[in-house]
Parts: structure tokens; C-alpha cells; sequence
């Protein structure tokens, strides 16, 4: 066609596209799928298969129930619990510190805002019983106003709390002495993720689709009422249009019917008392549409009920995530787990029947009874223990001959116990339902390999699980976040406070997925954990690198491998740690350490000036020795010279004396006259 032959599309053609989509995928899901599923169904409420004859047992074996909560047990052990089995990966070094909040916010948003372990259990049962399970991921805008009253307030006061914008006055008094009393309302945005398990019979999705990015067709079939639409915000002009349109296909679906068969209810229309509570069948289909005629299609969001179109605008992406435990390459709809056992629970009623039947006729067995040989015939229906019966005869009542039981039937049995084992993957070693298992013959090491290696297949799906539904939900989560929050947030996460600002968040990023199915699979991880622990303490070369942050990281994951979710109330992360304040005993004694050292000092010092003042006095005194010894030898030596002097002095007034004796002599002498 060329392109100038391209037309647009009106509301109406929209609507006549989307009514002949919903009529092909309905016509082969209503059919084929819904069939199949409200047999499945029957069988999961251990409804068939039904007894052959009234008269038989009525015994029904619960494999189908046994495999599925067997394998749904497993999954949700795996998944739940708020394990972290999704991570967003850091594109660089410089982005690790944002990967993690990211991841936290995300996992914050799913396991927090959204009650997730419902959903996995919604999820992963819809899978196994129905082939897939369906979740629809949107934004959902929504506000909460609360009323808070305030009394005896100023004018002023009263103009500071209407200033904030999410407040509003509803009602006010002033007394007399100009005080406020009132009610104001605040309106909170409470708008967030939404993550909505459908049931199988609302998706509808081509009869031979290959998966969910390639369709060009899907939708959810939803009954609401007049009342919710207006809630919604359509006008009533289009509400008009609808008229007395109601889709009635949901009410008599066979599979609803099945699922409510248990507690005995069905939908007779009583809620039709009021217009504004009448159903109609709403459609919100995902289409690819070439709405300009510009020649390229495009996907819409188009939500119709009846055949009036209510809304259509171009949508980014297809908000639904499935999960399909055993998939089938090339298409959407893969096999369905539960309807593999459905030959294994017909085969072990009829056999457990006939040995249930063969027990009772062996402890009841029918008799023969000869005519005219029994006085009170009603004597034999009276099944009272030791009751008589009168006969005219000794060979009036002897028993039938019975048949005995066929000695494979056991055997048969047992056979299909192992075939439901490899159909199903779910042994009775992994569930822990095989007493025999620990033995003196089969150690703990050896039960542990067996239950790891009879677990392949349980890993198997709960990998597909965590490919086909916990990773894009990871990532549609992170990106309905980015697209709508607009303003930042302040989130606890495990003891620790996050500002996160998703409007900064544009980048896309991979999600990694861990986990761990088997029999003590995360005791085995935090033991490697701790190992590593123990070998970077002991080792002087490592210890070097085995910094605080390295060590908080380490017991974290260790933590949360053993289910200790909540590692912020058990330690705090080295970079929010306190600077360090001595402590007041420590401190004391390093006080007094300090003086017992003062002390130590002062007296070493005054030790060291007592010998110095002691040499001091040693040197003085023998200085002191010395001068008296030179004073001694200078007093003797003045001595000896004074007593020489003395004595050259005497020998000197000897002399004169006697030179004036010899003159005086003379002079006599001459004076003499004798002279």
C-alpha cells in the first residue's frame, strides 16, 4: 500500500482493532487455556478424578496439590523473606556508592510499598497451575488527607500553617479574645509503584505470541463499576456512551467458577442494586497502532469499555512481567507444570482405591447362603461383633471366594512415586518427607549431595523465575521511579539514611541476580564468609588490607546469608562511626600513669641532682683538702722562712751586737788611758 493511501484512524476504527484482538485471544484463551485450567484446578482441590462406582472409595491421591506446594515452597524460601537476590551492578568505580542506594531504593519500593511476598505467591502458583503467571507493573497517583483540629491559635500562627501549600483551613472559630480554633487538612502524595498480580483469565495476550517484546497485541480484562470509572476521572459524557453494556464473560468463566467451587460461592448479580455499582468490562489493551497514518506503528495504551474508547495515548513500554516455569522456545505460553501429574494422581487413586476396596471386602466378604438354611436372614445383615446367627444346617453360610491382591500393585506405586519425582523434580529426599533418608548407612555429608543433585531441577525453574520475572521487574521498577518521583527521598535502609533523588537516576543499569536453592545453600555461603574472615585476621600481609569498611561488608553479607535482615541494629558502618571518646576509667589510669611517671621522673631527677650535689660536695671538699694541705705547706714554709729570718735576724743583731761589743771595746779601749 502506498503511502499516500495511509489514513488515520478515528476512535471508532481504534475500537473495532482492539474488539477483533480481544475476540482472537479470547476465543483461544477462553478455550483452549481456560479448559485446561479448570481441570488443572479440579485436580488441585482433589475434586477428580471421581470414583468409578458410588459404592467404591472415594480415595483421591494429591499429587497435583503435593508437587505444586512442593515447588512453590521452594521458590518462596528461595525469593522471600526479603532476600536480596537482585542488585543493580556499578558501571564504574565511581558509581558503586550509587548502585547500592539504587538497588536499595528499588528493593525498598518492591518489598516495602508492595507486599511481595503475595505477590511471588501469586505469581509462581498462577505459573505452575496455569502455565503463567502475570504481573501488571505501573504508577499509580494517589493522595491522603488527613484532618488535624488545632485550638487557640493567633490570626498570625494560623497564616504560618496555611502558608504550606499541602494545607488547607476546613472549618475555623474565634472567641473573644480573638483566638483561632479550627480543622485544617493536609494532603500528602501517596503516589507510587504498583505491582498487581492479574489472574490468568484477565491477560490476554495472540494465541501464538512468542513473548511480551514482541506481541503486537496484550491486554487486561477487568470488571469495575460506573463509580470507579468516574473515579478515575472519565467524563460522563463517555460514561453515558457505555450504556447499559455489560460483558458478562468473566462471570461465567469457567475457571473463576473452578477457583470459588471450594467455599461454594458464585457472582448472581446482587451487586447490580445501584447504576453506580454496575459492572461493565473494561479493556486496557496494548496495541501497536499506526494512529497518523504516517506509515510506522507505534505502541498505544488503549482503554475501552463497551465500544467506547475512554483513552489512548502512546505508551513506553507494556507494564506487564510474566514468569513461565517451563518455558517453550518460541512462544509465549510455555507447558503447564501441574497437568504433567495429573497421569500419576489418576493412576495412584484407582490403584490406592482398589486396595482400599480390596481390604474392605476382605474384612466384610460377601457370603453364600444356602436356602431355608438360615432361621433369621436379617441375622447376617447385622454386622455386630459376636452376634449369632441361627442356621438349620451346618453348611447353610460359607464366604465367597475372593480374589487376592495383585502383588504389583505396591510396586506400581512405588513406580509412580519415582515417575511423579522425575516429572516433577521435587523429590521426597528435598522436601524432607523421606524418614529412611539419614541412616547409619547414608551420613549427613552424603544426604546433603543427594538433596543438592535431586534439587537440579527446582533450580532450574527458580532460575527461570528469577530471569524472567525478578530482573525486568527490578528494572521496570527502577524506571518507573525515574520517570515519576519528583522530589527527593528520605529512606532508612538496615539502620542507615539515604537522601535519594531519582530524578538524578536517568541512566540505565543492568541488574545481577543472586541466589542460592538447595539444602544449606546460604549456611555454606556465609561459612565461605566467614572462612575469608578468619584467613585475612590471622594473616599479617592481608590484615594490612583487611580495612574496617572491607571487614563491615564482609559480616553484612554474612548476616544476611544466615537471615539476619536487619544488620544496621547489629553494626554500624566504620564511616558513621563517632569520633572516639576516651573512656573515663582508661582515662583515669592513664592519669595516673602519668603521675606515677611524674613521680618516677621527679625523683630520678632529684636522684641525679643528689649525685651532682653529692659529687659537688666531693669535689669541693677535696678541693678544700687540697688548699688546707697548700695552706699547711705554705704556713710550714712560712714558717721555716720566718724562723730562717728569725735566725739570719738574730745572727744579724748577734753580729751587730757584738761588732758594737768589739767597738764598744775598742772605743774603751782607746777612751782608756792605758790605751
Amino acid at each position: 500500500m502506498a503511502k499516500k493511501d495511509l489514513k488515520k484512524l478515528s476512535d471508532s476504527n481504534i475500537v473495532t482493532m482492539v474488539d477483533n484482538c480481544v475476540g482472537l485471544s479470547v476465543g483461544y484463551a477462553d478455550s483452549e487455556l481456560s479448559t485446561e485450567r479448570e481441570k488443572v484446578m479440579e485436580y488441585y482441590n482433589g475434586d477428580l478424578p471421581k470414583p468409578v462406582h458410588d459404592g467404591n472409595s472415594k480415595y483421591i491421591s494429591m499429587d497435583v496439590y503435593d508437587s505444586v506446594e512442593s515447588m512453590k515452597a521452594q521458590l518462596l524460601e528461595t525469593f522471600g523473606n526479603r532476600n536480596k537476590t537482585a542488585k543493580f551492578a556499578p558501571q564504574n568505580a565511581d558509581d558503586v556508592e550509587k548502585a547500592k542506594i539504587c538497588s536499595e531504593y528499588t528493593d525498598y519500593v518492591i518489598h516495602r510499598q508492595n507486599n511481595i511476598s503475595e505477590i511471588y505467591t501469586s505469581i509462581i502458583h498462577d505459573g505452575l497451575i496455569a502455565r503463567n503467571g502475570i504481573a501488571k507493573v505501573f504508577w499509580e497517583e494517589s493522595t491522603h488527607i488527613d484532618y488535624e483540629d488545632f485550638e487557640d491559635i493567633t490570626e498570625e500562627e494560623l497564616d504560618m500553617l496555611l502558608a504550606q501549600d499541602e494545607v488547607e483551613l476546613v472549618e475555623s472559630e474565634t472567641d473573644d479574645l480573638g483566638l483561632i480554633s479550627g480543622t485544617i487538612s493536609i494532603e500528602s502524595d501517596t503516589s507510587q509503584v504498583v505491582i498487581e498480580p492479574l489472574a490468568p483469565e484477565e491477560f490476554l495476550i495472540e494465541s501464538q505470541a512468542k513473548s511480551l517484546d514482541s506481541v503486537n497485541f496484550c491486554a487486561h480484562r477487568s470488571k469495575k463499576t460506573m463509580s470507579e470509572l468516574r473515579d478515575e476521572g472519565y467524563s460522563e459524557k463517555l460514561l453515558k456512551k457505555i450504556g447499559e453494556h455489560s460483558d458478562v464473560e468473566l462471570e461465567t468463566d469457567p475457571e473463576i467458577l473452578s477457583r470459588f467451587q471450594t467455599i461454594g460461592t458464585r457472582d448472581l448479580g446482587s451487586k447490580n442494586y445501584q447504576d453506580q455499582v454496575r459492572s461493565v468490562m473494561v479493556i486496557e489493551a496494548y496495541i501497536m497502532l499506526d494512529v497518523e497514518g504516517s506509515g510506522i506503528a507505534e505502541l498505544y495504551k488503549v482503554i475501552k469499555a463497551g465500544n467506547v474508547l475512554l483513552h489512548k495515548e502512546p505508551a513506553p513500554r507494556r507494564p506487564f512481567i510474566d514468569f513461565c516455569p517451563i518455558p517453550i522456545p518460541h512462544s509465549f505460553y510455555g507447558q503447564n507444570y501441574a497437568q504433567k501429574v495429573i497421569p500419576t494422581q489418576n493412576a495412584r487413586s484407582v490403584l490406592t482405591r482398589s486396595i482400599l476396596d480390596h481390604a474392605m471386602i476382605t474384612n466384610n466378604p460377601r457370603y453364600e447362603v444356602l436356602k431355608g438354611g438360615l432361621s433369621n436372614p436379617k441375622e447376617l445383615t447385622d454386622s455386630r461383633i459376636g452376634g449369632i446367627i441361627n442356621t438349620t444346617r451346618p453348611d447353610a453360610i460359607k464366604p465367597m471366594l475372593q480374589a487376592p491382591l495383585n502383588p504389583f500393585t505396591f510396586q506400581t506405586i512405588q513406580m509412580l512415586d519415582e515417575d511423579k519425582e522425575d516429572t516433577t523434580g521435587v523429590s521426597r529426599i528435598s522436601t524432607g518427607l523421606n524418614k529412611d533418608a539419614v541412616s547409619k548407612q547414608n551420613s549427613a555429608a552424603m544426604v546433603e549431595q543427594l538433596t543438592s543433585m535431586s534439587q537440579v531441577r527446582q533450580k532450574v525453574i527458580a532460575r527461570n523465575f528469577a530471569e524472567q520475572f525478578v530482573k525486568p521487574l527490578y528494572q521496570m521498577v527502577y524506571q518507573l521511579v525515574c520517570e515519576n518521583e519528583d522530589k527527593e527521598r528520605i529512606i532508612e535502609l538496615a539502620g542507615e539514611y539515604y537522601a535519594c533523588d531519582p530524578r538524578q537516576w536517568r541512566e540505565k543499569r543492568d541488574v545481577v541476580i543472586e541466589i542460592s536453592l538447595g539444602y544449606g545453600e546460604q549456611e555454606k555461603e556465609s561459612q565461605k564468609y566467614m572462612a575469608m574472615h578468619q584467613l585475612f585476621s590471622a594473616d599479617p600481609n592481608l590484615s594490612k588490607m583487611y580495612l574496617p569498611q572491607n571487614q563491615y561488608e564482609l559480616m553484612t553479607r554474612t548476616l544476611e546469608l544466615n537471615g539476619i535482615k536487619d544488620v544496621g541494629s547489629l553494626l554500624t558502618n566504620p564511616s558513621d562511626l563517632p569520633q572516639e571518646q576516651p573512656d573515663p576509667a582508661a582515662e583515669l589510669q592513664m592519669q595516673m600513669m602519668q603521675k606515677q611517671l611524674e613521680v618516677q621522673e621527679r625523683q630520678t631527677a632529684l636522684a641525679e641532682m643528689k649525685a651532682q650535689m653529692s659529687a659537688e660536695i666531693d669535689r669541693i671538699k677535696l678541693q678544700l683538702e687540697q688548699a688546707k694541705i697548700e695552706n699547711q705547706h705554705a704556713i710550714q714554709s712560712d714558717n721555716l722562712d720566718l724562723k730562717e729570718e728569725q735566725l739570719a735576724h738574730k745572727k744579724t743583731i748577734d753580729n751587730a751586737e757584738l761588732l758594737l761589743a768589739q767597738r764598744a771595746d775598742e772605743i774603751t779601749a782607746i777612751a782608756s788611758p792605758n790605751g
